[in-house]
């Protein structure tokens, strides 16, 4: 009965696939980054416990810079902490999921459908005692291929760091993200460091070799997070329902702009449409976004109403956690975003003599579109 159900649906138009983005024309305008991004609450804060007690030092003769010493016994953090955490039940979020506004496509930003590949940073090489070459290791995956992140909708996708101790200027660990509002990003529900106090995120926008491409103080940092509550513990996230959204203090997407989203349908199982975007660390060591395309879903399980999206062809691993997978449609000149990259699993069928079948998941479905549509609605 549910497959009948299931076939009866309508069914949604399907994305373009790789042939046909590729007879689209890159729209180049060459205007300047706006102003607006050089003025962020993000950029050069940070916090200290306590009274903040400056010892000013000696700079070189004729250096305009100006150096300070935080006396002694004081932490500082460099950054914004996170003020809120918020699980939210499904039915607080759920509605009859219509499609979501139009997302913001900035009048200056070039438009690129065919982003610019990149070469990894090259590696020192490294000679024997006898004086022969040798290289380290890498991991080649023949798919993925770093790119440079430069106009809509590129510069929408961000590396995000995580600190569970925001007074290192170490992270616990890096995702990937986008911008889905104007204060908006998306990305996978594990990524966020729900039990730590305090706990500190940043999006970098466009992140490339330690910087964003708009400018090196572009950023923000995240004053909130928010997610669904799942029974029976909240802190234990099942792939179907991986996402999160979280609200950025600079609302970053006024000026570079911000995806659109779908719910998924199982229509388009086994088409080539999909792009993931994000920052593993086995592509570049994570200093630069990968890319690829004519990615397939070949299954979609349901978990309540949210989707579990199956692909034994898109290639993820650490620090992809969270990128988008998405695709263009015709008529629309940008793209939307059906799931984030999540997990990966092993599928048994029977005969279960014939093995596992692997495969990288990403959460979805209506309750991703809801959870988008409150936090445009209350951030």
């Amino acid at each position: 009965m549910k497959a009948e159900v299931k076939n009866k649906r309508a069914k949604s138009a399907a994305p373009m696939t790789g042939d046909q983005l590729l007879q689209r024309d890159n729209v180049v305008k060459r205007h300047a980054v706006p102003k607006e991004l050089q003025n962020l609450k993000s950029a050069n804060s940070f916090v200290s416990a306590g009274h903040l007690n400056l010892e000013k030092l000696k700079v070189p003769s004729g250096d305009s810079l100006q150096a300070y010493r935080i006396g002694a016994g004081h932490k500082v953090m460099r950054g914004l902490p996170m003020t809120e955490f918020i699980r939210l039940k499904r039915n607080e979020v759920a509605s009859p999921t219509l499609p979501l506004p139009p997302p913001h496509v900035p009048e200056w930003a070039d438009v690129i459908y065919h982003p610019k590949m990149s070469q990894p940073t090259a590696r020192r090489i490294m000679r024997r005692a006898n004086g022969k070459r040798v290289q380290p290791l890498y991991l080649f995956t023949g798919n993925r291929q770093p790119f440079f992140p430069s106009g809509y909708p590129w510069q929408c996708i961000g590396r995000i760091f995580a600190w569970t101790n925001p007074y290192s200027f170490i992270s616990a660990w890096t995702a990937s993200g986008v911008l889905i509002g104007r204060n908006v990003v998306l990305t996978a529900s594990h990524a966020v460091p729900w039990e730590a106090n305090p706990a500190m995120m940043q999006f970098v926008p466009a992140y490339f070799n330690g910087i964003s491409t708009l400018g090196p103080n572009v950023s923000s940092y995240v004053d909130a997070a928010s997610a669904y509550y799942l029974e029976p513990d909240p802190n234990v996230d099942r792939p179907a329902w991986d996402f999160a959204v979280l609200r950025l203090i600079d609302p970053l997407g006024d000026s570079l702009g911000y995806f659109g989203a779908k719910s998924y349908d199982d229509h388009w199982n086994d088409g080539n449409y999909w792009t993931l975007v994000g920052y593993p660390g086995d592509i570049a060591g994570g200093e630069q976004p990968s890319w690829q395309n004519g990615i397939s879903f070949h299954d979609d399980d349901e978990d309540g109403d949210a989707m579990e999206l199956e692909t034994d062809n898109g290639d993820a691993s650490f620090g992809d956690s969270g990128g988008p997978f998405f695709g263009w449609w015709d008529g629309e000149n940008w793209p939307s975003v059906v799931g984030v990259i999540s997990a990966q699993e092993q599928e048994w069928d029977f005969p279960w003599i014939t093995g596992p079948e692997p495969n990288n998941v990403a959460g979805a479905g209506s309750p991703m579109i809801d959870l988008i549509s409150w936090a445009r609605n209350n951030w």
